[in-house]
């Protein structure tokens, strides 16, 4: 039998909406090798650029009768406002944990038209292109980014469009000006504060890229 998955609530505040979203009680009871990244439970929270992106989101995108993957989900805030502005949203994150918390999160927020989808990366099989592609501080490693770029291509409709939001990373700067290069497309920046309760780093400035 699989074993529960603790959660614990936090309350996510956009202008007009209030959500509950569970994420795990405990990161540290999650990680059975710290030597081992790829199992740092890095989707058991909710981090800066995902909050930052959901109030982009929920402000400025509509989505209806659009279809949406979240790659790197988590917990799915941004997916679940994408959800409640009228997406049709594919969570998609590798480890079954993340996935549980982003439906569970689906749920009880009320969006009912979404799937989930089990996938690595360096794997990725999902036979569907998107209207959209988001993600949230996806890009923080170079070595994930030939996978991504590969996941774009493949994935995201023709005149689909593209949303990275990240914390000011200098990797994520890299590929956002390569990709630019690459494709050819205008993308465009904004940039929001997002305040989170953390005694030593509480202030952030997520970018938002969109293509």
């Amino acid at each position: 039998m699989k074993p529960q998955l603790n959660t614990r609530e936090l309350t996510i505040y956009l202008p007009g909406l209030t959500l509950a979203v569970k994420v795990a009680a405990s990161m540290e009871e999650l990680i059975t090798d710290p030597a081992d990244e790829d199992n740092i439970p890095l989707w058991a929270d909710i981090w800066p650029a995902a909050r930052g992106m959901a109030r982009h989101i929920w402000e400025c995108l509509d989505f209806s009768g659009q279809s949406v993957l979240e790659l790197g989900a988590g917990a799915g805030l941004p997916g679940v406002v994408c959800g409640l502005k009228g997406a049709r949203v594919t969570f998609s994150d590798y480890k079954p944990g993340a996935l549980e918390l982003a439906a569970m999160n689906a749920r009880s927020s009320g969006v009912k038209d979404f799937s989930c989808f089990l996938a690595d990366w360096r794997d990725f099989r999902l036979d569907r292109r998107f209207d959209w592609i988001i993600g949230s501080d996806i890009l923080y490693d170079p070595k994930f980014h030939p996978y991504l770029s590969r996941i774009f291509e493949q994935n995201l409709k023709p005149g689909g469009q593209l949303l990275i939001a990240h914390p000011g990373r200098p990797a994520t700067f890299n590929f956002i000006e390569e990709w630019h290069k690459k494709t050819g497309r205008p993308v465009t920046e904004k940039i929001i504060p997002v305040t989170i309760e953390d005694p030593y780093f509480p202030y952030y400035h997520v970018h938002i890229h969109q293509f």
